[in-house]
């Protein structure tokens, strides 16, 4: 079965960085998600994280949390996987960039603006950010 990795990149402003996938993409295409991807054959679930926001946005996770592993909610339509979101807290290499084609725009959203957002590909993403505790709190 597909394995996904997704990073929740939190700012110390409480912001969150989300990604707006290609109208190209096979699932949620123009959609707002967080960063990531697949998991590769034989590769690690935190391997995989560190992977994908190099390749995606330019940054390396130095804090995280593992928050939800939920299946697919619409296997019909995007067939079967089991995604894995972190909430990241702490990072290397400084500002995010777009570096891929997976995503048309990167943009950082306020809890409010993200809960205003009518293509959000999981709408408890926010839930999931507030739920996740503050390092050092």
């Amino acid at each position: 079965m597909l394995e996904t990795v997704s990073a929740l990149f939190v700012s110390p402003e409480n912001t969150v960085l989300l990604g707006l996938r290609a109208s190209w993409k096979r699932a949620w295409a123009d959609h707002w998600d967080a960063i990531g991807g697949r998991v590769e054959a034989g590769e690690g679930l935190q391997a995989a994280l560190l992977r994908e926001c190099r390749e995606e946005v330019g940054l390396v996770p130095t804090r995280y949390q593992l928050v939800l592993s939920e299946p697919e909610r619409f296997p019909e339509r995007n067939g079967e996987a089991l995604h894995h979101i972190y909430v990241v807290h702490a990072w290397e290499g400084g500002e995010a960039v777009n570096l891929c084609d997976e995503h048309v725009e990167i943009r950082w959203f306020s809890l409010d603006e993200m809960v205003a957002l009518p293509n959000l590909t999981i709408p408890d993403l926010i839930t999931l950010v507030r739920a996740s505790p503050r390092p050092g709190a």
